[in-house]
Formats: C-alpha cells, sequence, structure tokens
C-alpha cells in the first residue's frame, strides 16, 4: 500500500488532497502545473504492475474516448511510482451521492444503467474490461451525466477472456468484492464480469444494499460463487416482476447466462421498467411449431408453461420470454396443464392416455400416470397440493396421490367423456363436465356422487368454482351457466 503522497510532486502534477482509494492504488486532486489547471492523478501502487505492463495497458486507455468514460488525459512513471491524469469531476461519485441505505426510484436507476453500460459496451467493444465497476468509480460530470472512470486495473484481451497464463497482474481478480462476478472472484474474469458489477449496483440502488456485504472480503466472494442472489421484491415488493427477472439474469452465476452484452442488459432492464399501454402485446411464446398450444402461469406468475399438439412443453421466464427447460416425453400432443399450488410441480395431460409429473424449476420428471384408458383431457391438482385429478375420454376421473402417482379411486358417474374436472376451494368436492351433457359434484375424498347438473343442452366442456366455494360455472356451446353451491 502507497503512504499518502499529498504535497509530494509527480513530474508536473504537485498532488494537494487525497480523493479516495482503490484496489490497486489511490486517487488525489492535483494541480497541473504546465497547464495551470486541476486535474485527477490515480497513483498506481507500483506492486500490482511491471512498467512494461503498465505502459501497454496505459497506451490503449488514452484512445478511449466515449461521452460516459472520464478520458486519461496523460500518464507516467516518477520515482518508480506509475501515475495515471484524468480529467477532474467536481460533482463526486455516485456512491458519494447514495451512500449505502440509500434507495433509489426505479427510473433514476435505468437512467445510470443505460450511461454506464453505453461506456462499458465502448469500452469492451475495443476488447477492454474494466474488472472494478462500483460507484464509486462512476463520478458526475458538471452537466450531470454520468462518468465512468479507473479504468487504471482494466485488462485488454482480443477474445474477451483473460488469459491466465499472462503475467500478474492481467488474471489477478482485481475489483471490490461487493461486486465481483464469480468468475472474477476466481481469478477469471470476462466482459460478462461488467456485466454482473452493473447489475449489482441496480440490485443495491434498488434495495439499498448489495446482495452479499457480510463478511470479509473472502466470505464474500464465497457468496457470490456459491450462494444465491436474495430476492429483489422481497426487499421491494412494488418492483415489477419483469424487473427483477432482467437483474436476475445479468446475476447469474454462469456468465454465458447473462445477457450477451452489458448492452442487451441495460435494454431489458429499459424495457422491464416501461409500463406498457392496455392492449399492448407483451410477450410471445413460440416454442411449438404447430397445432392447439396450452399454457398456464405459476402461481407466483414468475414462470409460463405451454404445451402443445406436438408432444413438447416448455417452462418459460414469464417477464423475459426466455425458455428455462423444454421437454419432449409425450408420444401424443399436450392437452392441459397444471401448476401445484405451491408451484413446486407441473402436471401435463396428453393424448397418448398419461399425465406427467415434473420438478417445475429445472424439469425433471418426477413420474407418469398411467391409469386412463384413452386421451386424458384434464388434469387437476387438489388446494393443498397432495392429490391430483385427472379427466379422460374414457368417460372416468380418477384421483391419485400427487408424490407418488399411487391410484385413490375411480369416478365412473358420466356416460360420456370428461372434459373438465375442478377441485373446490376447500378441497372437500370435485365438479367435472362432461359430454353427457352434465356437470357433475361429488366428494373427493370418496367418489359419493352428491349432485347432477343437466340443464346443458349440448356438452359440457368446463367446470370452475368461484373463490369462495359457493358457486359454480359450466361452459358449454354459446353459454355458460352459474350455479349455487354451498
Amino acid at each position: 500500500m502507497l503512504v499518502d503522497l499529498t504535497g509530494h510532486q509527480l513530474d508536473w502534477y504537485r498532488l494537494k488532497k487525497r480523493l479516495g482509494e482503490g484496489t490497486f492504488g489511490t486517487v488525489y486532486l492535483a494541480d497541473d502545473l504546465r497547464r495551470k489547471r486541476e486535474v485527477a492523478i490515480k497513483v498506481v501502487d507500483p506492486a500490482t504492475t511491471t512498467q512494461d505492463q503498465f505502459y501497454r495497458e496505459v497506451n490503449e486507455l488514452v484512445r478511449l474516448r466515449h461521452p460516459h468514460i472520464i478520458p486519461v488525459i496523460g500518464f507516467g512513471v516518477a520515482n518508480s511510482i506509475p501515475y495515471i491524469v484524468i480529467e477532474y469531476a467536481p460533482g463526486g461519485s455516485l456512491h458519494t451521492q447514495h451512500p449505502w441505505g440509500t434507495q433509489l426510484p426505479l427510473v433514476t436507476v435505468v437512467s445510470y444503467v443505460t450511461q454506464i453500460a453505453a461506456a462499458l459496451q465502448h469500452a469492451h467493444d475495443d476488447q477492454l474490461l474494466h474488472r472494478d465497476v462500483k460507484p464509486d468509480n462512476v463520478l458526475i460530470g458538471a452537466t450531470g451525466d454520468v462518468l465512468l472512470g479507473d479504468f487504471g486495473i482494466a485488462t485488454l484481451s482480443k477474445t474477451g477472456l483473460v488469459d491466465i497464463n499472462q503475467p500478474l497482474p492481467s488474471y489477478r481478480p482485481g475489483g471490490t468484492p461487493y461486486y465481483m462476478a464469480p468468475e472474477q472472484c476466481q481469478g477469471k474474469p470476462e466482459k460478462a464480469s461488467d456485466q454482473y458489477a452493473l447489475a449489482i449496483m441496480a440490485y443495491q440502488w434498488l434495495v439499498g444494499k448489495p446482495p452479499f456485504y457480510q463478511g470479509q472480503a473472502i466470505n464474500i466472494q464465497y457468496q457470490h460463487v456459491y450462494m444465491s442472489v436474495p430476492s429483489l421484491r422481497a426487499s421491494v415488493p412494488t418492483l415489477d416482476e419483469r424487473v427483477e427477472a432482467v437483474i436476475m439474469k445479468a446475476l447469474a452465476k454462469d456468465p454465458n447466462a447473462r445477457f450477451v452484452s452489458v448492452e442487451q442488459f441495460a435494454l431489458a432492464l429499459k424495457e422491464a421498467s416501461t409500463t406498457p399501454t392496455i392492449g399492448t402485446r407483451v410477450l410471445v411464446y413460440r416454442g411449438h411449431s404447430t397445432g392447439y398450444i396450452v399454457g398456464v402461469w405459476s402461481p407466483d406468475g414468475r414462470l409460463f408453461a405451454t404445451g402443445g399438439a406436438t408432444g413438447i412443453i416448455d417452462v418459460w421466464n414469464a417477464a423475459t420470454n426466455e425458455r428455462i427447460w423444454q421437454r419432449d416425453e409425450f408420444v401424443g400432443s399436450v392437452t392441459s396443464l397444471a401448476w401445484s399450488p405451491d408451484g413446486s410441480r407441473l402436471a401435463s395431460g396428453s393424448n397418448d392416455r398419461s399425465v406427467q409429473v415434473w420438478e417445475a424449476s429445472g424439469g425433471q420428471l418426477l413420474y407418469t400416470y398411467t391409469g386412463h384408458s384413452s386421451v386424458v383431457r384434464s388434469v387437476a391438482w387438489s388446494p393443498d397440493g397432495s392429490r391430483l385429478a385427472s379427466g379422460s375420454l374414457d368417460n372416468t376421473v380418477q384421483v391419485w396421490e400427487a408424490s407418488s402417482g399411487r391410484l385413490l379411486y375411480t369416478y365412473s358417474g358420466h356416460s360420456l367423456y370428461v372434459n373438465g374436472v375442478a377441485w373446490s376451494p376447500d378441497g372437500s368436492r370435485l365438479a367435472s363436465a362432461s359430454a353427457d351433457q352434465s356437470m357433475q359434484v361429488w366428494e373427493a375424498n370418496s367418489g359419493r356422487l352428491l349432485r347432477t347438473y343437466t340443464d346443458h343442452t349440448s356438452e359440457v366442456t368446463s367446470v370452475a368454482w368461484s373463490p369462495d366455494g359457493l358457486r359454480l360455472a359450466s361452459g358449454s356451446w354459446g353459454v355458460v351457466l352459474v350455479w349455487q353451491e354451498g
């Protein structure tokens, strides 16, 4: 660590005030005695670099010009101390402007991210990684624009990846633990690492603190590598789930799972933060090539499942339109989909006479239920998630154990095929809609028939309970009838 050089002179720059200290050096306010102006001087710790490495990298920095990057206007080595001269921004940094604990409105966060991302994208296009993106290194210009600075530990790479065989300090983690991507913590920074750091900043500005901040540097780095990022909406419930999804994507542990560029991250965040006008088509899911498609949201609204005539099931991020997983275990088309009440499992019915139950987050097939002798038309979970009911063209509804697929009983009250089945909100009754033009209500635990509704003049295609369980709606050709239950 360098001693305080306040009052010293490096070439024609007199250091008069220490402005801040970073991983690889100290920044001073200095007088340029030759041009009679104030500048900022980044004094680099000689232990972190060789003079050849310093000159090679800073020569590249001098030509880095962008409206949101503080320009390097000079550099040198005086008394074996490397230094970089940059323009002085008297407005201070975003860290001093918004200290920890400060929560910013989304519109401000989007503005900051957009400007910083533009600067980083320019650097990345020039094959330059920053490696220390943090609020302290983003300064406020005279017009209020933000300016990314402190490229003093930046790394050049023509591939966008850092060669760990390069001499030190090229593959050193560098950076500041609060903002370091998992791969950077492991000494392998790449372009996506700067995107991760910017997403951490967005997280901090929205919540008031970064996701990982407790413990020593090594503990924080461990959390970046191995621990899940806490939910944004748990701290900011009013935040749109689309915004959270974008930030979480940029914070993926795997750099390949983040946005293809930092610019794309900023664009996605801006789009997610914009409230669509009523009637605007928000997303299009195109995972199926032909035929009728069914689609259902998970209970928390974060995932959207689709199934179709090709026998393929897709599960999507409902906010970003990104496919989470895809499975094609069915022989026939997917006819119905249903999420468990806790959103942990997905059940799907098919023309191949089976029902399959999936682990929702990763798409692992838990088991296949094959109790029906014909096409499965509908699947429904009990309110407590312990049982499943499935209606079929074999004229039956079968109720079975959701954890294992063990058949509990078969309800055979209909004379023609069953189109739909629904549990009452308290789980005590089941209602079934049939092509025999009837809707029937029966005990969920035993299958004992309670009532039959026969006012429809064509097949009943659907059935639904009111939230209080006191009414039933049944749909048929051209009409929906509502019935009093209790």
